[in-house]
């Protein structure tokens, strides 16, 4: 399967970007499929957050480990595929 992003800014207007990628790839292939159809530098640390119903901040999944509370589960990109969190087809991701 693969997963088409269509990718929006609320600070660029007329900003849009569409992505295709393979549902079993990771989030970090994602981010540098990102990186490069936007012409950023990988030099930030990001991090991307699944929206629950419209925009309500889910899960986040960071690029490295980062030191969080025991109780919740915590996913990196390198290893997080799309297809563990990814589960309606119009679901919305925040990328940070």
């Amino acid at each position: 399967m693969v997963y088409r992003f269509t990718i929006i800014s609320d600070e660029v207007d007329g900003f849009m970007r569409e992505i295709q990628i393979d549902a079993d790839a990771t989030f970090l292939d994602l981010h540098k499929a990102i990186l490069s159809a936007c012409g950023y530098e990988d030099n930030q640390l990001t991090s991307f957050t699944i929206c629950e119903n419209g925009w309500e901040k889910g899960q986040e999944i960071t690029l490295q480990e980062m030191d969080t509370d025991a109780d919740e589960d915590s996913y990196i990109m390198s290893e997080t595929e799309l297809n563990e969190l990814l589960e309606d087809e119009e679901q919305h991701l925040l990328y940070t």
